[in-house]
């Protein structure tokens, strides 16, 4: 964003949700958030504008970033998309799987860019999730493995495999860079797939004794790792505030 004093341009949309459903007149203040972290205040101009105020909020990007990898679906999709976001998704990678429907195409994609931001907007998030492009999921799973990255593939009907949840709270979060998930489409993964997301370090894991709907899977996935994430902040935190308060006592618990 441009910065205080500065006009910006509204949508179509975002007049009409200003004017019509806030009914804000000109002059009123409401707050505009740039997807990145911070949010502004801003008073609604004429002639479709608004103009930027001072900052009011600026928040640090969460850490580690929750990243889910899911093959297309045929209907539902976009409501998964869209709740994920609100859960508290960072970046999302559509996988033209080989048990998946075909690419939907550039058309589809701006509409999930807009489901994405409605959705942001809703739940009043600051850091608006990273949306990919389409690939394919063998090309996706076979990508090298960053350093840090823990990467799990959802699995079903196969013996011995850890839960999600398991690995989740062995993971030191101190450090730790992205957690991935991969959920398959619809048909599940190919052997194929499954071989290369071997080879590439994924750990297959389980997300319950229920065999699930690609959509739930996905949305069950994401929870746990919010919940997991947001556990490992307070948690850290807590012993923050004990070691600022109790010098000593970090030493004694080495």
């Amino acid at each position: 964003m441009a910065g205080p004093g500065q006009g910006l341009e509204l949508s179509r949309e975002e007049q009409h949700y200003l004017r019509r459903v806030l009914r804000l007149r000109p002059g009123e203040a409401f707050a505009i958030s740039d997807g990145q972290g911070q949010l502004w205040q801003g008073h609604l101009g004429a002639e479709g504008q608004a103009l930027q105020g001072q900052l009011l909020e600026h928040q640090a990007a969460p850490q580690p970033r929750l990243v889910l990898l899911a093959g297309l679906m045929r209907r539902e999709l976009e409501p998964m998309l869209r709740m994920v976001t609100e859960l508290g998704l960072d970046r999302f990678v559509p996988l033209r799987a080989q048990r998946s429907l075909p690419d939907p195409g550039d058309q589809r994609q701006d509409r999930w860019q807009t489901l994405v931001k409605e959705a942001c907007e809703q739940c009043e998030r600051l850091w608006q999730p990273q949306l990919e492009a389409v690939v394919s999921a063998s090309e996706a799973l076979a990508r090298p493995r960053a350093a840090g990255e823990q990467r799990w593939i959802a699995v079903t009907r196969e013996a011995g495999v850890p839960s999600l949840l398991g690995q989740l709270q062995a993971v030191q979060v101190a450090g730790s860079g992205d957690w991935q998930l991969a959920c398959g489409p619809e048909g599940g993964w190919s052997p194929t797939e499954r071989d290369i997301a071997a080879a590439a370090g994924w750990q297959p894991v389980s997300l319950g004794p229920s065999i699930l709907r690609a959509p739930t899977a996905a949305l069950v996935g994401v929870t746990l790792m919010q919940q997991q994430r947001s556990a490992s902040a307070q948690a850290l935190g807590d012993r923050l505030e004990i070691s600022e308060g109790h010098p000593g006592a970090t030493a004694v618990a080495g």
